[in-house]
């Protein structure tokens, strides 16, 4: 599951999602819109304050659909 979709099913906000796992809410920002990869660390606190909802693969399943999406409109 993507975090945005998390974040909406749960009704949380981006800012105290944030807070959660001691990030900037820009940086929640950059994460949900593909524009930052977390960190090993961010991953874990996001799998852990999910409850295993949002996991490693999903960032990396995330960054490959990206991946494929930049390469398509060249």
């Amino acid at each position: 599951m993507q975090l945005i979709d998390y974040l909406k099913k749960e009704g949380i906000s981006q800012a105290k999602f944030a807070r959660k796992i001691k990030l900037s809410p820009a940086g929640v920002c950059r994460i949900i819109k593909g524009n930052r990869f977390p960190r090993p660390e961010t991953i874990l606190a996001i799998d852990f304050w999910t409850q295993g909802q949002v996991t490693h693969d999903d960032f990396y399943k995330q960054a490959q659909a990206n991946k494929q999406s930049d390469v398509s409109q060249v």
